[in-house]
């Protein structure tokens, strides 16, 4: 993939321009215990239209990559989440009015089978993105994750 320095896409310009992030997670589940994981992402855009990123977790996890594009005809964002060359997640977007913040539904259990569902609302600015998710599984809530995007090289 190469990295271009245009976005074409202006729905898309609400994203820090980016090549590079450190990522810090933290889970915090039902029973109040939670654990926090790190790990090193780059971003690339391709076409002009979509933004791509991939993270190598510190430990055993597998190699993820997220892609993102916005679909004009429906004004909606759409993220996919990729492990091991397989379509593993998916979420659909709505920009909350004309902030940097987008909220996401994760539409996985549609396309797998799924009994976790997820709501997570993303905030941008030039230097970070944070997101905060809920988890719910079977309609009872599972764990919660707060995540925060340093650019490192933009």
């Amino acid at each position: 993939m190469k990295h271009e320095d245009r976005l074409n896409e202006a729905a898309l310009k609400i994203y820090p321009k980016a090549r590079e992030y450190d990522l810090t997670i933290t889970s915090t589940l039902a029973n109040g215990q939670s654990g926090t994981g790190k790990a090193t992402a780059t971003e690339k855009w391709v076409d002009g239209r979509y933004i791509v990123s991939e993270a190598r977790p510190a430990g055993p996890e597998t190699k993820f990559a997220m892609i993102v594009e916005f679909d004009g005809d429906s004004k909606r964002y759409r993220k996919y989440l990729v492990m091991d060359g397989k379509l593993v997640g998916y979420q659909e977007g709505t920009r909350v009015s004309e902030s940097r913040s987008v909220a996401w539904i994760d539409l996985t259990s549609s396309k797998f089978d799924s009994d976790v569902d997820c709501l997570t609302t993303e905030t941008h600015t030039d230097t970070t993105t944070t997101w905060n998710s809920v988890f719910f599984q079977q309609g009872q809530f599972q764990r919660a994750e707060l995540g925060v995007a340093k650019v490192t090289k933009p």
